[in-house]
């Protein structure tokens, strides 16, 4: 029988049995924020409302700081001070939390936030992960239910029970789950500059502002039908599944990949599986091939796949058009196709309605301009460089996630 007094996983010389306590019995208040609407930033007073609160990392997203439209001389009261904690009080994001610290500058909280000081005796730091615990989710979920809106309010917080160990202890979990934050958010930050500078390359490389040296002649200026010589929306007849989670254990020869366009990314996370009694007969129509392209041309138009490679066949799906081309690079033609200018020029072709769609016809017409095929290599493979660098800094940020999700599941009750 467990042991619920005690964790799975401790640091070494600690071995008493935590206590259980209520979150109220930690703290020295509850305070509800600022009855205030947000105004352009100032420069020196920040503003921070549920919507600021990243929902992941728990972080204040600093992408579009407002201030509180208040007089500051006697908000004094709002100001968040170090190790503050906020927890959201309402609306479908109850529960989240956030905890001050002083790089995030002069920040007061809104009306919808309830302010939680811990007291001096405890962590705030190790109070602050129990907010990333599923019993702290279990908590949220049954305590907000409401006959309208969910909410929890400032005494229902102060019910929530955690299991507390000793001060070093607490300090000693919260200082590692601080340093995993630390990791993962330094990881999030690598991941959007390789972005932005994916994005400055695309736009510069594609209107020909930056071009690799010995290249110099102009762009042809083409339609998208001279390029892709072969636009097929076949789809067999079957049925498909998923299998997201138990794909290893589906072994029979009559089982290949789909692709689905409103599951895909360049980080595909597939797979979904596509069944034929017949076996692989219908594919040899629509038979994927690495480094295909494929475009959703219903709903989701304009949205583009580049095929990985596979160890299973791959088939298209409903709503999906490969785009091939025996003339020219498929990397460089795809970083062409998800780019700002493409991108307008489709939707533009677009038909509007509850499912938006572009026709084949539609979709030939589209002018471009492509360079000589040595130079289309060269561009696709830089642009496959970035996406592959991108996807290496994503793999580690999800394992980073995981470890830590497993190491709260182990030391915390």
């Amino acid at each position: 029988m467990t042991d619920k007094t005690m964790p799975a996983l401790r640091f070494r010389g600690f071995y008493d049995a935590w206590e259980q306590r209520k979150l109220g019995d930690l703290t020295n208040s509850f305070e509800y924020g600022l009855n205030a609407s947000a105004k352009k930033f100032d420069g020196i007073h920040k503003y921070i409302r549920i919507t600021d609160i990243d929902d992941s990392s728990r972080k204040f997203n600093s992408e579009s700081i407002t201030s509180p439209d208040i007089d500051f001389s006697s908000a004094d009261n709002y100001e968040l001070k170090q190790n503050d904690l906020l927890f959201a009080r309402t609306g479908a994001s109850v529960g989240k939390s956030y905890i001050y610290t002083e790089s995030d500058g002069l920040v007061y909280y809104a009306g919808f936030l309830i302010r939680v000081r811990i007291k001096p005796e405890f962590d705030s730091n190790f109070v602050f992960q129990n907010t990333f615990t599923s019993s702290y989710e279990n908590f949220i979920r049954i305590t907000s239910q409401r006959s309208g809106q969910p909410g929890v309010n400032a005494k229902e917080y102060a019910s929530f029970e955690i299991s507390i160990p000793s001060l070093e202890e607490q300090q000693m979990i919260g200082s590692l789950f601080k340093q995993f934050d630390n990791l993962i958010t330094q990881n999030e930050r690598k991941i959007d500059l390789l972005k932005q500078l994916k994005q400055a390359y695309l736009q510069k490389i594609f209107s020909q502002e930056l071009r690799f040296a010995g290249f110099s002649d102009a762009w042809k200026e083409c339609e998208l039908g001279e390029v892709f010589d072969t636009v097929t929306d076949y789809v067999a007849n079957g049925s498909f599944e998923s299998l997201r989670n138990n794909v290893k254990s589906y072994t029979t020869e009559n089982y290949a990949y789909m692709i689905r366009l409103q599951d895909a990314s360049n980080d595909w996370k597939g797979p979904w599986l596509y069944t034929d009694q017949a076996g692989y007969l219908f594919l040899s129509k629509s038979k994927l091939y690495s480094n295909d392209i494929i475009m959703s041309n219903v709903g989701s138009v304009g949205k583009f796949f580049l095929v990985p490679d596979l160890d299973k066949p791959m088939t298209l799906a409903p709503n999906a058009v490969l785009i091939k081309s025996s003339t020219s690079n498929n990397l460089f033609l795809y970083q062409m196709m998800i780019g700002e200018t493409m991108q307008s020029k489709i939707n533009k072709k677009a038909t509007p309605g509850v499912q938006s769609k572009i026709n084949k016809t539609d979709f030939k017409k589209i002018t471009t301009k492509i360079p000589q095929k040595k130079e289309q290599q060269k561009i696709g493979t830089l642009f496959k460089q970035l996406d592959n660098l991108i996807a290496l800094h994503q793999q580690k940020l999800n394992l980073l996630k995981k470890q830590k999700q497993a190491f709260l599941q182990k030391m915390f009750i």
